[in-house]
């Protein structure tokens, strides 16, 4: 039995007084009447769980942080008023992939569908009242994943390696939208691989150009006397969802041969990488009769076109060299001025991990015109490369069409 004590948490008022709990349970007095900042007092008359104020409990969920696509997604409501002991959390309209805390009331999880949620509604029992509270949540907008596929709008279809972190994030898409919590990695090529000693879909890094992937910048001028321009991959991480974007250098140099490209019946520059968008659901292919170059060399027409060859060499990417896809520059052949080449490249449907980056697949070729026989014989790499005049690098940058 509760006896009454002298105690300051012990209110009485003009309509009732303190009395025994046997009296409690018979007469009108509530609770909140005796002791309206308290839920429960002990025999001491001291109050053993507060109730602050004795006011409602408020959910705040009218302002939800911005998710996206496969990035963790974690948000705790706050609270105002109650007892503050709040449990069996439960939550209606979440996006799917998001899940409540029914403990804590943590929202958590990794979305899979971009859109607008606008009917999340939270409730949660306030033990220290007895009572179940509710409320209805602002509008939840899950962005699609994190992508670099605007980037293939830009002129090379690459970010310039002289270009800062911010300038980088400004040609991003999609994500949670929290610019700091984005973190980049280089990506090196392993040449112990037997299965892809020259990288997976992320093309090579410019000679005399390296990164810093605590600013997500590089340095250095592009070295060499190879002519062409380079795209490589940089992975970037933001809420443990990781993509690749791609950046690009420039060796503009003078070569022994002139150089001409002609793409979809257009001239084009022989600085510019090929863009090719692909659905990750199909099979993929470039060029195929779309690419010509032409390999001018200045002496001719003359005797120093009577003999030509080229070797070239291409890093990993999805496509594949395994009949009946391929990676050839048939087809070629001999010219007035030097000879001619076109490019075909084709691969399965890519692998999932492709679904939502870009890959490059990275070209280096060699030229030789000659009045020798032999001179430009492709047979033995190492003297070829030795009497070769010309090298050139040339990229094709592919671009996901889906974007999950």
């Amino acid at each position: 039995m509760l006896v009454p004590k002298f105690s300051p948490r012990i209110v009485t008022r003009s309509a009732c007084l303190v009395v025994p709990m046997l009296a409690l349970t018979l007469g009108a007095c509530s609770r909140d009447e005796l002791a309206p900042d308290c839920f429960l007092i002990g025999d001491d008359g001291r109050c053993l769980i507060p109730d602050p104020g004795g006011t409602a409990p408020g959910i705040n969920c009218a302002t939800m942080p911005t998710g996206a696509v496969g990035a963790t997604y974690n948000f705790t409501p706050q609270v105002g008023g109650g007892s503050g002991s709040f449990n069996s959390w439960m939550a209606s309209g979440l996006p799917p992939g998001l899940t409540i805390d029914p403990n804590t009331g943590t929202i958590s999880g990794v979305p899979v569908d971009a859109s607008n949620y606008d009917t999340i509604e939270i409730s949660m029992y306030d033990a220290g009242k007895g009572e179940e509270y509710s409320a209805q949540c602002g509008e939840l907008v899950i962005n699609p994943a994190l992508n670099s596929n605007l980037v293939m709008m830009e002129p090379n279809h690459c970010i310039p390696h002289t270009a800062s972190r911010a300038e980088m994030i400004a040609l991003l898409d999609g994500g949670t939208g929290v610019a700091a919590d984005i973190t980049c990695s280089p990506l090196s090529n392993n040449p112990n691989s037997t299965t892809c000693p020259l990288g997976d879909g992320n093309g090579r890094l410019a000679p005399g150009i390296t990164f810093n992937d605590s600013s997500c910048t590089h340095s250095g001028n592009i070295t060499g006397d190879r002519r062409g321009t380079w795209v490589w991959m940089v992975e970037i991480t933001q809420s443990g969802y990781t993509t690749r974007v791609p950046f690009c250098a420039t060796n503009d140099v003078d070569t022994f041969h002139d150089i001409s490209v002609v793409a979809n019946d257009d001239p084009q520059s022989d600085l510019v990488p090929g863009a090719h968008g692909y659905n990750s659901e199909n099979d993929i292919s470039f060029g195929g009769g779309s690419y010509r170059w032409a390999i001018d060399n200045p002496a001719c027409p003359g005797a120093d076109c009577n003999h030509y060859g080229f070797r070239f060499n291409v890093t990993c990417s999805p496509f594949d060299v395994d009949p009946p896809w391929q990676v050839t520059l048939s087809p070629s052949g001999p010219s007035e001025t030097g000879l001619t080449h076109e490019m075909s490249a084709s691969g399965p449907a890519p692998d999932p991990k492709f679904d939502g980056r870009p890959f490059v697949a990275s070209f280096e070729i060699s030229y030789c015109t000659s009045d020798t026989n032999g001179f430009c014989d492709t047979s033995d790499a190492t003297q070829f490369e030795q009497n070769a005049q010309t090298r050139y690098h040339f990229d094709v940058v592919g671009y996901p069409t889906l974007t999950p």
